[in-house]
């Protein structure tokens, strides 16, 4: 599981850094401000973030936690020395899933870790069911209806092959035709049957029916290659019949 470290006090982040490599997590990538940390999640998959809510510029580690919330949707915890209530109050707004006070001591972080991950996944499983509890009032639940000039086109699930996300925008590719529409894979997840779409990266999402094989780091679709987390991978092997 690899875990991004953002602190901007060297001996700090690298203590935390040595603890967390030492519970078996994989922490190798140490960002000291926003920016670094933004680039680093962008082009790396990370399940886990530690941030302190100090940072070098004018960005804050709540900044940084708002950007992961609403972008990434990966769990995060707060590294802080405050005892400002203030501080600690803004700090909650961005629904941290644990809170990791400094000096920490080895079994402090250990605990933070696993609290976060935890909370994450309890807070995950309301909001599944929250969605299923809600009166659906859509009439044609089996298709989307993409905007192609000047009319609504319409795309049967069962025909999306994939979802690929290039920053605000979507790629639905199907066998026939790739579309283009401008939305986030969040807010895409949510529109479509858990039971036949699953989002297996942070870039993609696919159509279960669809696959035709998996390895370590891949989920294949014909002859297309689409990457995989290993939690998510245990998590989609777990949900399909398997046999060795």
């Amino acid at each position: 599981m690899n875990i991004l470290i953002v602190e901007d006090d060297f001996i700090i982040a690298k203590h935390l850094q040595f603890l967390l490599n030492g519970f078996g997590y994989e922490a190798h990538d140490i960002a000291t401000d926003y920016p670094t940390a933004v680039e680093l999640l962008a082009n790396k998959v990370f399940h886990l973030a530690v941030l302190d809510i100090n940072l070098n510029g004018y960005q804050t580690g709540i900044d940084l936690a708002d950007y992961i919330r609403e972008n990434l949707g990966i769990p995060f915890l707060f590294l802080s020395a405050h005892d400002d209530i203030a501080v600690v109050n803004a700090a909650l707004q961005s629904a941290p899933h644990a809170f990791l006070q400094k000096p920490f001591q080895k079994i402090t972080v250990y605990t933070a870790v696993k609290l976060a991950l935890k909370n994450y996944r309890l807070a995950a499983l309301a909001g599944e069911t929250e969605m299923q509890e809600k009166e659906d009032t859509t009439v044609i639940k089996d298709a989307l209806f993409i905007k192609e000039k000047h009319m609504f086109t319409k795309i049967m699930l069962s025909d999306i092959l994939y979802i690929r996300s290039d920053d605000n925008y979507l790629e639905l590719h199907t066998n026939k035709k790739k579309y283009t529409i401008r939305e986030t894979l969040k807010n895409m997840i949510q529109q479509l049957p858990v039971n036949f779409f699953f989002r297996v990266h942070k870039s993609f999402i696919i159509n279960l029916n669809s696959i035709t094989a998996i390895d370590y780091v891949h989920v294949m679709i014909n002859d297309i290659e689409i990457p995989i987390t290993n939690d998510n991978r245990n998590e989609l092997l777990s949900r399909i019949k398997t046999f060795s």
